[in-house]
């Protein structure tokens, strides 16, 4: 690892743990500094299996992902209301399911924005990523139609210039059959 980049993930890994554990007091800094520094060698297998070897490394647009980004944010809100009133409505029960389909996002970057922004937002959850494949499961059907109208693979193309994905075939299959009306 070159040492700008392994300066660049030493300091990431820190000011991440920093963050999460929210205190700076001698003993977590110092555990910090540690996990970074023994971290950060290990990383460069990690980055390589996601980012690709750097000759094919896609170049990223930085206006394409801040523009991604804020429009992931928007969705999560209502994302988790919908989730919210479908629990809390006594009469609307939710229809949980797995969905798969198939991008065609190539880069292993793409793909792995994409599996973990479905994750981040409410009602959806990436199971399993393979080749393209994406397996998820859902809270009801109408929590993957960013996926279904490939909005979501559409703007990560732009961030990674890519080509943009058609609306994939989505195969629904609902975690159990339809549960028997109540006779009360």
């Amino acid at each position: 690892m070159n040492p700008v980049r392994a300066a660049v993930v030493f300091t990431s890994l820190l000011v991440f743990w920093l963050a999460l554990s929210g205190r700076l007091d001698p003993v977590f800094v110092t555990l910090g500094v540690i996990s970074a520094a023994l971290l950060t060698p290990v990383s460069e297998h990690l980055i390589t299996a996601v980012l690709g070897r750097r000759e094919e490394r896609p170049r990223i647009n930085l206006l394409a992902l801040a523009s991604y980004l804020l429009w992931l944010v928007s969705r999560i809100p209502p994302a988790g209301v919908s989730v919210a009133a479908t629990v809390m409505h006594p009469r609307r029960a939710p229809r949980p399911g797995v969905v798969r389909f198939r991008t065609g996002l190539s880069s292993p970057a793409a793909r792995t924005l994409l599996a973990n922004s479905i994750t981040l937002v409410p009602g959806t959850m990436t199971i399993n990523v393979e080749d393209g494949r994406f397996t998820v499961h859902a809270f009801d059907p109408p929590s993957t139609a960013d996926l279904a109208s490939a909005a979501m693979q559409r703007r990560i193309a732009r961030v990674f210039g890519l080509e943009p994905d058609d609306p994939p075939k989505m195969e629904w299959d609902p975690i159990h059959d339809e549960l028997p009306e109540d006779p009360a």
